[in-house]
């Protein structure tokens, strides 16, 4: 880990499961945004850079998400059916190109998505994770409990309350 993000990794000793859920939540967030992102500006641009979409990473982008289109019914056996729901009429080969050169410019991103989920972990533990989990404990009745409200004493200052205190008129 760089010596730059120590400081907020340092929290992890002190609120493991708050840092930890927020960090997986940062590092799903980074890699589902990207990856529809640049699929949408791929479709509706368009265009794929010949670089990107020649590339390792594109046809293992096609084999992953290939079998779960072929899954779905929206490839054919051949790869060529055409989908008649986009507007171009489109062949469902050119989507999952373009899905395939998104997944693989996400997973390029790596590296700065990482950093950029370490460096947010504390702020949004504290602005997100913990008052969620909050609200959620205490819809479920696991919120702190209320204090009991003090018993009232005439022990003046010594900070005894009932349990023993003796009263003014009591006294002998």
């Amino acid at each position: 880990m760089p010596r730059f993000l120590h400081r907020f990794t340092t929290p992890l000793a002190t609120a493991p499961i708050s840092h930890i859920t927020s960090f997986l939540i940062l590092h799903e967030l980074t890699a589902i945004v990207p990856l529809v992102s640049l699929f949408s500006a791929f479709h509706y641009f368009n265009y794929l850079p010949p670089y990107i979409s020649e590339g390792a990473w594109v046809k293992e982008g096609v084999e992953k998400f290939g079998g779960y289109f072929r899954r779905k019914g929206w490839l054919g056996d051949d790869g060529s059916r055409r989908d008649v729901s986009y507007r171009y009429g489109e062949g469902a080969t050119r989507v999952l190109v373009e899905v395939g050169a998104a997944w693989a410019v996400t997973k390029a991103l790596l590296p700065l998505r990482l950093i950029l989920s370490v460096w947010a972990t504390p702020w949004f533990a504290r602005w997100f994770v913990l008052p969620l989990t909050g609200r959620i404990g205490r819809l479920f009745g696991r919120g702190k409990k209320a204090a009991a409200p003090p018993v009232k004493s005439d022990a003046a200052g010594t900070g005894a309350t009932a349990a023993g205190a003796v009263t003014k008129g009591t006294q002998r």
